[in-house]
């Protein structure tokens, strides 16, 4: 049988892999400089602009290296003309060549995967795959009302209840340990976030674990996976610019560094520090805060977020990434 969708999508992928190798033979007479004529550009514009229309339906064939697959537009919106290209300090090319080399490599392996779909979909009796799909369309609808949103809502409070409140009412554990269980982080998190609306909004996380921040995958783009160093905490702490945060950081009982390698930059650095109340945490902040007020040009390469009685400074050469760290991994409103 055949399948529209994965018809459309073999089709337009390797469309898209002709234009892709056509559009590097005008990098290259960008970045060279060479005969660069009104209507080299005029082509080159409609390359870039029909590379657009098919991005969709090969970015949908894929199942992963999606970041990859996005390079694609960031490539032809970066080379805005065949004279901006010639323009380029080499350091940008070689980064666009690359990425190119990447996407390329990405197009041919999509190629074969939807070569793969078609020739076992051209096995398959229609028959059969009507009743397949109809089979699907029921589980679908049994799942449905199993996952349902009030189904979801009220599993949600019964964990949350339970997690909270009937553990330690129970006798059962101290509830504070969950948090240092990072499989139970989750749901320890939604029960501090309850005890600091109810009751009191300082109540600490037991450990640097215990805090919570997004998953890597929400990090800034092109942030590497973070991996913890064994640095001692007075290496940062005489670097820090404000010389009243010094002794306070160093009364941290707990201290953690990592870095997260970003491509082309300077590692992410990210220092933790664990108090075992707010009280000191909050003065951090507020002196890093105050100072920041007066010298906005402090927090170019370095910030301060706090959560509760922790502490995490992040150092980078790139002003936007530390402004990622602030709204997608801590998700601190300033």
């Amino acid at each position: 049988m055949i399948d529209p969708t994965v018809e459309r999508q073999y089709s337009d992928t390797k469309e898209l892999l002709a234009l892709w190798r056509t559009f590097y033979d005008y990098f290259v007479l960008g970045v060279k400089n060479d005969n660069i004529t009104p209507e080299k550009e005029g082509q080159f514009l409609e390359i870039k602009s029909r590379i657009a229309m098919l991005h969709d339906s090969f970015m949908e064939a894929l199942t992963q290296n999606q970041n990859i697959g996005q390079e694609v537009l960031n490539i032809i919106s970066r080379a805005i003309t065949l004279k901006h290209l010639s323009k380029q300090s080499t350091a940008d090319v070689k980064k666009m060549e690359i990425e190119w080399h990447e996407s390329y490599l990405l197009l041919n392996e999509t190629i074969g995967v939807l070569e793969d779909k078609r020739n076992e979909l051209a096995l398959v009796n229609e028959a059969q795959y009507r009743a397949g799909k109809a089979a699907g369309v029921a589980r679908q609808k049994v799942t449905g009302v199993l996952t349902s949103g009030w189904m979801k809502a009220g599993a949600a409070i019964v964990v949350i209840l339970f997690a909270t409140i009937g553990i330690q009412a129970l006798g059962i554990w101290d509830w504070d340990e969950l948090g240092k269980n990072k499989a139970l982080n989750t749901p320890y998190g939604w029960g501090k976030a309850i005890v600091r609306m109810v009751w009191n909004p300082d109540s600490p996380w037991p450990s640097i674990d215990a805090m919570y921040r997004t998953p890597h995958s929400s990090w800034p783009e092109g942030v590497k996976e973070p991996q913890i160093k064994n640095d001692p905490k007075e290496d940062f702490i005489k670097t820090v610019p404000i010389a009243s945060i010094r002794p306070l950081l160093e009364k941290a009982t707990d201290y953690r560094k990592e870095t997260s390698e970003l491509r082309y930059k300077e590692p992410v650095q990210i220092h933790t520090f664990f108090f075992p109340d707010a009280a000191t945490a909050k003065k951090i902040n507020d002196e890093w805060s105050d100072a920041a007020v007066n010298k906005p040009e402090l927090r170019n390469n370095l910030d301060f977020f706090r959560n509760v009685n922790i502490i995490a400074a992040v150092k980078s050469s790139e002003k936007n990434i530390i402004e990622g760290f602030r709204t997608k991994v801590y998700k601190i409103e300033r």
